[in-house]
């Protein structure tokens, strides 16, 4: 399991790991190549993109409330220890704001 790292002049670098990096790209509609770039015409579609995403797993975990009484000790870790895609997207829409507001590049690479 690799690694992705996403560079931008507008903010700190942030490293993920490369399954959740890829789920991100599938997100915003982009081909993942072992390098690549969003550039500031895109950066508004891919910050868009993953705020769709995550305001439709908001709206599915509000339309199907798990009640943890339901669920075994170990599913009821599990759950309590999943990572949402907002909590996953959060350093990278963040970048993707800054690039915006400064009209520079987001680059990653594998």
């Amino acid at each position: 399991m690799g690694i992705v790292k996403f560079k931008s002049k507008a903010a700190a670098d942030i490293v993920m790991l490369k399954p959740h990096a890829e789920k991100l790209f599938k997100i915003m509609g982009i081909e993942v190549g072992e390098r690549g770039v969003i550039t500031p015409e895109n950066l508004a579609h891919a910050h868009a993109q993953l705020v769709a995403a995550i305001n439709m797993e908001r709206m599915a975990k509000a339309d199907n409330p798990i009640n943890e009484d339901d669920l075994s000790l170990e599913e009821r870790v599990a759950l309590r220890n999943q990572v949402s895609l907002e909590q996953r997207a959060y350093p990278l829409l963040k970048m993707l704001e800054e690039a915006q507001k400064k009209q520079v590049d987001v680059h990653w690479g594998f």
